[in-house]
């Protein structure tokens, strides 16, 4: 049974950080609330200083405005302050809670799961959901930390799309250091949360930044836009002491024609920009973050790098873009906007500003936000190692196919209940066939052996004591699902799948390690042995190596059409006692030698004759001729 008192350390120790959190939430919730009262106070202080005069006949009450306002604007700075500890606490209770409801085995209850990502990322062939990397009860769901949408999408890729070795190996030294570093990983969590609920969407933002249309003519507008308003201005102050309004007159038309008339090309670009603000502060946060680290690996060294440009910090620049779009923000309030908005061309400067900053780094945009995202990633994966003190960190090997594992298990199995198995493959061309009864545990293994295979070229820790694996493409046939909108048949589909296993099959560049679970299985006995030993014996000839899993005990007898040593039978047993069938899940040496369909009918009270039942006469004799014979 997998598990360990480490992990148990570790519950621990986030019980104890996620007492402090609470209690500095319920602090900052406290100062909030007399803040907010003392602000309530002055309003009301305030009032009652402009009100006074009406009963005092007298103006000077009105001075005592003057501090009541000074100190209601210095409770607002203490206010968001505040919040912004409120926020932080509130996001590491969130992060703690959720750590212990993966202890908890509770982790199938988090939100995110991955679900909306699969489709972009997705082939017609890949393992996805053979090895329930997303969705509900999914390997994202149980690793995933990223507050960010880049953060997401990097831990989906890494899952969909292998690393190559030096890269994996790159991240496991980065996995390894924020995995022994849970403030840093709780400080990506605090920095990238905010007030409103999800992860941080940058769609809008990215489309922005790498739009290809400069504003046209941007410097005779930017001329207009600094220039105008000081002359309106000075317009409107002549005929306040002149009373001349021929100069009024011609300036309020001029810079009605300037602002009419740019309305339709700078509306656009504002509304794009109105909201981010938000997203552009989480994100400066962020980056601020990061830079600020002492990281050590060299992966994590890189990404602080390419957060350089040209000596400037990425999070530096992004919150000058920050304090543009909160003040383009101050369009929307409503007296501003009917006042001195159009009066100034609020809109036309701020719009030219922010395009300014959009040519000169919003190239850059991406390439930072990837930077967070991968620091995200890599945080995910280092708390799946500090959690789960018992996997292991695969090592890489040169040379042919090869797959060993001490204590390989699944990870979406309660960790208080899962069985691991010691498991070597045998190299190039050969294969392990695996027999056993339903429910034994037989796709349990391959998808334990997939996910090792998923995990270990992501970079992360893998569920086993140890696991030594050479470079290999993956192909699976584990989860067949039909398709009525597509007419397609279940057979069909196992079909397409198997063909796209033969394919990659013949590439020469990278040897393939393939799971097959119940090989051919919707077809009839003689053709699906037929059809399955042909494939296993192709794919022996190419080299690949791979794992079998059959109902078929025929089929185990393939290991005399395979070259000696090249096939290996194990199986799962099972015990039937107290009428109920009971499993193991221990992996056993050379194939079953009973099947439990009959015994699991009976067992749920489907009490049928069935000894009185007599096999055709094609299968007795195929169950009893050598494979050489059918």
């Amino acid at each position: 049974m997998a598990g360990s008192k480490d992990s148990a350390a570790v519950e621990a120790e986030y019980r104890r950080r996620l007492a402090d959190r609470e209690a500095r939430l319920a602090d900052a919730r406290r100062a909030a609330d007399r803040l907010g009262n003392l602000r309530l106070l002055l309003a009301a202080i305030a009032l009652g200083l402009v009100l006074m005069p009406m009963f005092t006949r007298d103006g000077t009450p009105w001075w005592g405005l003057i501090p009541v306002a000074a100190a209601f604007i210095a409770l607002g700075r203490a206010m968001d302050r505040v919040f912004d500890r409120r926020r932080r606490a509130t996001a590491s209770v969130a992060y703690y809670r959720e750590g212990l409801d993966r202890f908890e085995e509770k982790w199938r209850q988090l939100p995110d799961d991955g679900a909306d990502l699969k489709a972009g990322l997705r082939s017609s062939e890949d393992y996805a959901d053979d090895l329930d990397l997303f969705g509900p009860a999914s390997v994202f769901q149980l690793l995933n930390r990223a507050k960010t949408a880049e953060g997401r999408r990097t831990m989906a890729r890494w899952l969909m799309r292998p690393a190559s070795v030096d890269e994996a190996v790159g991240r496991q030294a980065a996995i390894r250091e924020l995995a022994g570093d849970p403030d840093a990983r709780e400080a990506l969590v605090t920095a990238a949360a905010g007030e409103e609920p999800g992860a941080v969407d940058d769609e809008r933002l990215l489309r922005w930044a790498e739009a290809g249309a400069p504003i046209p003519a941007a410097e005779v507008l930017k001329v207009l836009g600094i220039g105008l308003p000081p002359v309106l201005i000075s317009a409107i102050a002549v005929y306040a002491f002149t009373g001349h309004k021929v100069f009024l007159l011609v300036m309020i038309i001029v810079h009605g024609m300037v602002f009419i008339a740019t309305r339709g090309l700078i509306g656009p670009r504002a509304d794009v920009l109105s909201g981010p603000e938000r997203v552009l502060a989480r994100y400066a946060r962020l980056i601020d973050t990061i830079e600020g680290a002492s990281f050590k690996a060299e992966r994590l060294r890189r990404i602080q790098a390419d957060l350089q440009t040209d000596g400037r910090s990425a999070g530096r620049q992004i919150r000058g873009l920050e304090r543009m779009v909160d003040l383009l923000d101050a369009r929307l309030n409503f007296f501003f906007a009917v006042s001195l908005s159009p009066i100034l061309l609020w809109e036309l400067n701020l719009v030219l500003r922010t395009e300014r900053w959009r040519t000169l780094v919003g190239p850059r945009l991406r390439g930072w936000l990837a930077g967070v995202g991968q620091t995200e990633a890599l945080a995910s994966l280092g708390a799946l190692a500090h959690e789960r003190p018992d996997y292991a960190f695969p090592s890489f090997l040169d040379g042919p196919a090869r797959f060993e594992a001490e204590q390989l298990h699944h990870p979406l199995i309660d960790r208080r209940q899962v069985v691991g198995n010691d498991l070597i493959l045998g190299g190039p061309g050969s294969v392990l066939l695996l027999s056993g009864s339903n429910m034994s545990g037989k796709s349990t293994l391959l998808r334990a052996v997939g996910l090792a295979w998923v995990m270990a070229r992501a970079g992360g820790p893998v569920a086993a004591r140890s696991l030594s694996m050479a470079t290999m493409q993956l192909a699976t046939s584990v989860r067949i699902v039909d398709s009525l909108a597509e007419g397609t048949s279940h057979f069909y589909a196992e079909v397409k799948r198997l063909k796209h296993i033969v394919d990659e099959a013949r590439a020469p560049q990278t040897p393939l390690l393939y799971l097959l679970d119940e090989v051919l299985h919707g077809t009839n006995s003689r053709e699906r042995y037929i059809g399955a030993v042909a494939v296993v014996k192709w794919l022996a000839k190419t080299g690949a190596m791979g794992i079998v899993t059959t109902h078929d005990l025929a089929l185990a007898q393939l290991a005399a059409e395979l070259p000696a040593g090249r096939a290996v039978n194990r199986h799962f047993s099972d015990r039937v006692g107290e009428g109920e069938i009971r499993f193991d899940y221990a992996l056993r040496d050379g194939p079953v030698q009973s099947t439990n369909a009959i015994r699991l009918m009976k067992s749920v009270g489907i009490d049928l004759p069935f000894d009185e039942v007599a096999l055709p006469v094609d299968a007795v004799q195929r169950e009893a001729a050598p494979p050489s014979e059918v």
